[in-house]
């Protein structure tokens, strides 16, 4: 049995406060880092457009790669908005079973407790089929997918923050203009109100927005000239093609790395953020200076990290067992299935690498810290670009095989072993 120790009764504290690297861009000195980034997207743009037109005559841009990841977006946005119509009918939903169960008494407290959590958790489970489901009876391709599941697990993580937060509460006090801005509000952490700015800053809005497009461009054109290529995915793969084609696109994994996380969470978080004026934008610190990678993954997203802390390891930890190491345990199966699923999705199989970075490389490396040094900061930015260079290899090459020989009926093993090997698509040097 578990022994009961003492609470944690540490809670987020909202207060007004930039970003990280809006307050770094805001110094002459450091604002060249900006300039930097600029200027490798030129650089990129006009080593992209010279390759493409050399060798097809013509220049794209990356187009036909962004317009093919948004194919059938129609059934997108009709799915996005299904989604959000369940998430507000929770709403209603959750207020009349908090209206009858403050009426009960005695042992009818219990059922209405057992009752209310047991249609929770098969609305998660409905919702992850749902998107399930969506994803292969619509075809979609890679950016309609990551939109159809992030925005999934999004919703399913507001909802359960909602319901946590005001489950002991009086039903009176449940507000839906509170429980909608939340819904869109950049923040996991649920709170009846937030520090809010005074006005909305529509020059800061123009730039997140130019920055988000700009940095989608770069990501479109480092996957159209690296992953997948087609002449060279026509034919079989040999484990030294494999090889070379990692040795060959290391290089522009940073590149790839930084534009994402600049994406998702410093310009999107806060373009968001000014149009709500929503004014806590802390959505990541600095994981660049890390040399424990418990901290480096703290660090890199914010956001997730204190819904995950707040309501999966705290609520472990008080209610279930106060024990750290199985706390820490449940998060890292938690985000290594939910990660999994979402993978599954984009390229149409399990192929269980998160598990072997979750399970076998980041729990393990999550109790080392390395001695303070810009050795030991080079070593962890090699570990995460060697992990992320052999997940696009991997994936990508799963993902092509599959699209090509695609399991029919598979046993549960053929569901398990990568398709790629048992399709002889890279067994010899």
């Amino acid at each position: 049995m578990c022994a009961k120790n003492e609470k944690i009764r540490m809670e987020k504290k909202f207060m007004i406060r930039n970003s990280l690297l809006t307050d770094i861009f805001e110094h002459p000195q450091t604002r060249n880092l900006y300039k930097i980034y600029v200027l490798v997207f030129a650089v990129l743009g006009v080593h992209t457009v010279g390759k493409e037109y050399a060798a097809t005559g013509r220049v794209t841009f990356g187009f036909p790669f962004i317009v093919k990841g948004f194919f059938n977006l129609d059934k997108v946005i009709f799915f996005w908005l299904c989604c959000f119509a369940s998430v507000c009918a929770v709403f209603y939903v959750f207020k009349i079973w908090s209206s009858l169960r403050a009426r009960a008494k005695g042992g009818k407290v219990t059922v209405f407790n057992w009752l209310g959590a047991t249609c929770l958790a098969l609305y998660y489970v409905y919702s992850f089929k749902m998107a399930t489901h969506a994803v292969r009876h619509f075809n979609l391709q890679v950016a309609g997918v990551l939109i159809v599941t992030l925005e999934q697990i999004r919703f399913l993580m507001k909802v359960h923050a909602f319901i946590r937060s005001k489950t002991s509460e009086e039903p009176s006090r449940l507000s839906f203009s509170n429980y909608l801005y939340f819904l869109f509000a950049p923040t996991l952490i649920y709170r009846d109100a937030y520090p809010r700015t005074n006005s909305i800053n529509w020059k800061f809005v123009t730039q997140c927005l130019l920055e988000s497009i700009s940095a989608m461009f770069v990501i479109a054109l480092i996957i159209t000239n690296t992953y997948p290529s087609p002449e060279r995915w026509a034919r079989k793969f040999t484990i030294n093609d494999v090889l070379f084609d990692m040795a060959d696109k290391i290089i522009l994994v940073p590149l790839y790395a930084m534009s994402m996380f600049f994406l998702v969470f410093h310009s999107v978080q806060n373009l968001f953020a000014e149009i709500l004026q929503f004014g806590d934008r802390l959505f990541y610190l600095d994981w660049w200076n890390e040399r424990s990678f418990n901290s480096w993954l703290t660090k890199w997203n914010k956001i997730v990290r204190d819904w995950l802390y707040y309501y999966v390891y705290r609520d472990f930890k008080e209610h279930v067992c106060d024990n750290v190491l199985l706390a820490r345990l449940v998060v890292f199966l938690l985000s290594f299935g939910v990660h999994e699923w979402v993978m599954s999705c984009c390229i149409g199989g399990f192929f269980p690498y998160m598990f072997i970075i979750f399970m076998v490389m980041a729990l393990p490396l999550s109790y080392f810290q390395l001695p303070k040094n810009i050795i030991s900061e080079v070593v962890m930015w090699l570990i995460g670009i060697f992990a992320m260079e052999v997940g696009i290899v991997v994936y990508v090459l799963e993902w092509d095989t599959l699209s090509k020989n695609p399991l029919i009926n598979p046993t549960l093993w053929e569901s398990l072993v990568p398709r790629f090997v048992t399709a002889d698509c890279a067994l010899k040097f």
